[in-house]
């Protein structure tokens, strides 16, 4: 395992308009005086409200297919609204590069205050850009915060430049790896990884990483950051499924690796083969103070959720959780894809957090692939079904009902929306509406996640209908 220097071309910051994915355009944003503290992630305008934040990467922009485009909706006390919205696409003023084919811009998405200005800023990641194949290109477009939210000021970065150790960026997380109280940006390549880890400077050099075969044929990359030991410094859990190339086994890898005043290590302090990790996520658990490690799982019995507790030297050993689990609502059934997402965030506010489990693969009520989201609580112990839920469509007053292919669940996150300190659940189901897609708001409460009262936004809600959206496929964190 390499590591290597790469100083990126930078690209001239250049002003950025809200316009939509070749489209419409801002919705009024009130402007907002600069805070005297960095924002918090997600919160572009300095309001003291969470935005948020959708990826569409197979939507079509300027007409072309699958190049992508990020909605964003605008917070205010008591949560997003429509009103206020902004869509942005390669084509929107300001935007390096342009929309083309199979872009997949909005394919991951991150958030930090990176400048440290009051305003939180979003990493966009369009994993098919300068693709020469499925299996190649990536990058990161950076669109800076304002006090009417994201505004006239972007760079693109994090492509593969021509460096062989390095394959383009598909997937991004912001956490402060070298302890300096400064957001740094990581980047996850097919094949490597790259740390950002200067951007309030606006030094766009990347240090990079090889992981496993450092090979572009890596087929699925999945990250997460946060401090697993306790000592101040995030560190990066790095999970691959490589395709395999001229005859060889494809393999399964998942290794942690830690992070110091210098950045990230070359080498991984834990590493575990064969196992087929989809999605990562990072929150404390158990309440210990030190972050705790969440991995969805493909199984044959469609799917598991495996917890890591943090600890002094890394990680410790995984408590497995599927829907056979005492407690855990359902039964574990083949194409389930139980995992295929997952997030974490206090729901309850008890100070520990809570895990989503998305399974989009789900049978419900005998609706095939109608999708459902599982929440497994916390405690002192650590994770366990007791008290889990489990949402569909057809739970509670959550609007619609539901539809073969809604897929409810393909996407997770659990954050506080309605800015009353606990978390809400988030649950994307881009299948929804022939493929519009739709985001479901679920209020979090002292008893747990509420299926009344909550919120659903529609493409035709946010003003990109017939545009393929797949909403809810991506979520900011």
């Amino acid at each position: 395992m390499t590591r290597r220097n790469r100083c990126l071309r930078g690209a001239a910051l250049a002003a950025v308009t809200a316009a939509a994915a070749g489209t419409a355009g801002l919705s009024a944003v009130p402007a907002h005086a600069a805070p005297k503290a960095p924002a918090r992630p997600g919160d572009f305008n300095g309001d003291g409200h969470r935005d948020l934040v959708l990826g569409s990467p197979f939507g079509t922009a300027n007409g072309a297919a699958r190049a992508g485009f990020v909605t964003v909706v605008y917070g205010t006390a008591t949560g997003p609204d429509p009103a206020h919205r902004q869509v942005i696409s390669q084509e929107s003023a300001g935007i390096p590069g342009g929309s083309e084919e199979s872009d997949g811009f909005g394919a991951s998405l991150a958030s930090a205050d990176f400048d440290l200005d009051g305003y939180a800023d979003l990493a966009v990641v369009a994993s098919g850009e300068d693709s020469n194949g499925p299996l190649e290109g990536g990058g990161i477009t950076l669109i800076y915060g304002s006090a009417s939210g994201l505004s006239s000021r972007a760079v693109r970065f994090g492509t593969d430049d021509g460096d062989a150790y390095a394959h383009g960026a598909v997937t991004v997380s912001a956490a402060d790896v070298t302890g300096d109280g400064k957001p740094d940006l990581v980047a996850g390549g097919r094949g490597s990884f790259t740390l950002y880890r200067s951007l309030a400077s606006g030094d766009l050099t990347g240090t990079t990483t090889t992981v496993g075969h450092g090979e572009g044929e890596t087929v699925q990359v999945s990250t997460a950051t946060a401090d697993f030991t306790g000592d101040g410094h995030a560190d990066l859990a790095y999970a691959y499924i490589w395709g395999g190339i001229d005859g060889q086994d494809p393999s399964l890898r998942f290794n942690v690796y830690m992070g110091s005043s210098t950045g990230l290590a070359d080498t991984a302090a834990y590493t575990s083969s064969s196992i087929a990790a989809r999605s990562l996520a990072a929150g404390d658990v158990d309440g210990d103070g030190r972050a705790d490690l969440v991995a969805g799982v493909d199984t044959d019995r469609g799917g598991q959720v495996r917890v890591y507790p943090g600890t002094a030297s890394g990680v410790g050993t995984a408590t497995v959780i599927d829907q056979d689990t005492d407690g855990v609502p359902g039964t574990a059934e083949y194409g389930d894809s139980f995992g295929a997402s997952v997030a974490t965030g206090d729901v309850n506010g008890d100070g520990r957090a809570e895990i989503a489990v998305g399974a989009p693969g789900k049978t419900v009520d005998t609706v095939a692939k109608a999708g459902a989201a599982t929440v497994l609580y916390g405690g002192p112990g650590g994770v366990t079904g007791s008290g889990a839920q489990l949402i569909s469509e057809n739970v509670g007053d959550v609007t619609g009902h539901a539809e073969e292919n809604d897929l409810f669940g393909a996407q997770v996150s659990l954050a506080d929306l309605d800015g009353d300190g606990k978390a809400d659940l988030n649950a994307g189901a881009p299948g929804e509406n022939g493929g519009g897609g739709a985001l479901y708001m679920l209020n979090g409460g002292a008893s747990g996640v509420s299926t009344t009262g909550g919120r659903t936004f529609y493409s035709s809600t946010l003003g990109v209908q017939g545009l393929d959206a797949g909403l809810g496929g991506v979520v900011l964190p």
